[in-house]
C-alpha cells in the first residue's frame, strides 16, 4: 500500500525553515502549508473564506535547499506530495500526531504572480565541481566543441538555440520543424 497523494494550491504561512541533520548534514525545510476553500459570495460579491486545511510539508537535500532560497511567507504554491502521520511525544510524556506532506514537487502559482526561473546545477554531474568549472574541464577533454548550441545554460552562448526553440529556421538557430503539438 502507497501512501495518499495531495495536489493543490496553498499559501506559505511561514518563512521556509531550513535545516541541516546533525551526523548526515542532509538539508531538509519544513513550510508551513495552508489550503483554503475560497469562495465568492453570489449574494454579497465578496470572496469568502471556507474551510482551511493546514499541513506541514517537508522536502529533503536539494529540494530543500532550492524551496528556503525560492519561497517566502505569503506565496500562494502550487504543491504535490504524498500524506502521512506523524507522531511524537510531549514534554509531557503525551502522545501526539499531526498530518504531514512529503514534498514531491512545489512552485510559485503564476495565476496571480510572475516568477523567474534559473535552473540549479546538477548534483552529482561534476564530481563535486562548480557548473562552471565542470563545463571547463569538458571542454578541455575535448567533450564539448565551441560550436555545439547545448554546450552551456547561457542563451547566445550556447544552452538552448538562440531561436527559442521551435519554428526558427535560420532566423536564429531554432529548429526548422514545426511544433510537436
Amino acid at each position: 500500500m502507497s501512501l495518499p497523494t495531495m495536489h493543490g494550491t496553498a499559501r506559505l504561512i511561514d518563512d521556509p525553515e531550513l535545516r541541516f541533520g546533525a551526523g548526515s548534514g542532509k538539508a531538509v525545510v519544513r513550510v508551513r502549508l495552508a489550503f483554503n476553500s475560497r469562495k465568492k459570495d453570489k449574494v454579497t460579491n465578496e470572496w469568502v473564506d471556507g474551510d482551511t486545511f493546514f499541513v506541514d510539508g517537508k522536502a529533503f537535500d536539494q529540494a530543500a535547499e532550492h524551496i528556503a532560497e525560492s519561497l517566502t511567507r505569503g506565496m500562494e504554491v502550487v504543491v504535490s506530495g504524498r500524506l502521512r502521520t506523524e507522531k511524537w511525544e510531549s514534554g509531557q510524556g503525551e502522545k501526539r500526531s499531526a498530518p504531514a506532506l512529503l514534498i514531491d514537487a512545489i512552485g510559485p502559482s503564476l495565476a496571480r504572480a510572475t516568477a523567474v526561473v534559473t535552473k540549479a546545477p546538477s548534483a552529482g554531474g561534476g564530481q563535486g565541481q562548480g557548473r562552471e568549472e565542470y563545463a571547463r574541464a569538458r571542454a578541455q577533454q575535448g567533450a564539448v566543441s565551441a560550436e555545439d548550441p547545448w554546450a552551456s545554460d547561457t542563451p547566445g552562448t550556447g544552452g538552448a538555440p538562440a531561436g527559442g526553440g521551435w519554428g526558427g529556421g535560420s532566423q536564429g538557430g531554432g529548429y526548422s520543424e514545426p511544433p510537436p503539438f
